[in-house]
């Protein structure tokens, strides 16, 4: 039996068979497509180029660098070497750095607006300042602790 390929055949039993087999073909290309969205360039597209780098820049657009730079440069780390891996077609290496990198600038973004909102009140500066205190004060102990144990007359007679 012959099945024509034209869907404008005379016969009308020809064009519904003609119009079945491509309607088959385009659902079996729209299958395939669907199937190979996962795999590839094609999900690290969605997962890491848009997402995680949405993340990182609005933890830096909430003060991530300033109120917690452990979790924003671990993601923007995360980021730049999920995209490294991606150069090299490691795509599942490169959505696991994809998606530690959201989570990092994720948790940057909630550490800067709990400090900027005063729940967390240390900053780089009040640690900075502080530590600039505490060795003040070592120096300064350390100081008194050696004017006191040497005699005052200057030595040993």
């Amino acid at each position: 039996m012959h099945f024509p390929t034209n869907p404008h055949a005379a016969d009308p039993v020809d064009r519904r068979v003609a119009v079945a087999g491509a309607r088959a073909r385009s659902r079996g290309m729209v299958l395939a497509a669907a199937l190979l969205a996962g795999c590839g360039p094609f999900g690290y597209l969605k997962k890491v180029a848009v997402d995680a780098s949405r993340a990182v820049g609005q933890a830096e657009k909430a003060g991530a660098k300033e109120f917690a730079p452990y979790e924003y440069w671990g993601a923007v780390t995360y980021l730049e070497q999920s995209k490294v891996l991606m150069a090299y077609s490691e795509y599942d290496r490169a959505f696991d750095y994809g998606d530690r990198a959201k989570q990092l600038a994720e948790e940057a973004k909630r550490k800067a607006a709990r400090r900027e909102s005063g729940k967390m009140r240390e900053t780089l500066e009040d640690k900075a300042t502080q530590d600039e205190k505490n060795a003040a004060g070592k120096a300064s102990a350390a100081g008194s602790v050696e004017s006191k144990a040497k005699p005052a007359g200057g030595g040993d007679k």
